[in-house]
């Protein structure tokens, strides 16, 4: 069975990565995605981007960035405990304008926030590579250009438990061989694409609009 994911939760209708938005989409999909990043002062929120208004999110700390973010309740962006999340959760690890240090504080803190059944991914494929044996749960690596194909199917000779979080070009590339089994696909919108990636026995697809897709769920 493929699995579907909502992407930043359901992001047509919540805002991207709210926490209510996160905990609505599980009424249409299996597992949320969602962005994980950490402050000055050591706290997990949910975001994507790696700066608020111009500055760094790793050189803010929440209460200035809840003055930068005046429309938004702080409490709907901080993650400090897994019972916030009602589902099976996608935490993607992002660590771009965030230095070494910050990043291990991040790695440490999410070990013991997670279920057996959630995955925890990255760009940084060093991050999953140096924490994953202390994990509860499924991890993988993030790939977005054809040219990670050869070093990702290396690895995935080696680590039968590695997933890989690929973009919808590099799942169409005539090189792709990693385990379908093992592969979730981002972002699809279109139907008639989703219709025939849910035909390839993919672990999950991530989609904007789950409460669409779950139409074509088999």
């Amino acid at each position: 069975m493929t699995f579907i994911f909502g992407h930043r939760g359901l992001p047509e209708i919540y805002r991207e990565n709210s926490i209510e938005g996160l905990n609505k989409a599980f009424d249409h999909c299996d597992f949320v995605e969602t962005d994980l990043r950490i402050t000055k002062d050591n706290n997990i929120i949910f975001y994507h981007d790696s700066f608020i208004k111009g500055f760094f999110i790793q050189d803010l700390t929440l209460n200035e960035i809840e003055l930068l973010l005046p429309d938004i309740d702080l409490n709907d962006m901080i993650f400090n405990s897994r019972e916030q999340l009602s589902g099976n959760v996608n935490f993607e690890i992002k660590t771009d304008d965030t230095d070494k240090e910050h990043v291990e504080i991040l790695m440490k803190k999410i070990i013991g926030m997670t279920n057996y059944k959630d995955i925890i991914s990255s760009f940084n494929w060093e991050a999953i590579h140096n924490y994953k044996k202390s994990f509860n749960c499924h991890y993988g690596i993030i790939l977005d250009s054809e040219e990670d194909l050869f070093e990702a199917k290396a690895i995935s000779n080696h680590d039968e438990q590695m997933m890989f979080m690929v973009s919808n070009n590099v799942i169409n590339s005539r090189n792709f061989n990693l385990p379908y089994e093992r592969s979730v696909v981002w972002t699809v919108n279109d139907e008639n694409e989703f219709q025939r990636l849910m035909e390839l026995g993919l672990y999950g697809i991530i989609t904007d609009i789950p409460d669409t897709m779950q139409l074509y769920k088999k």
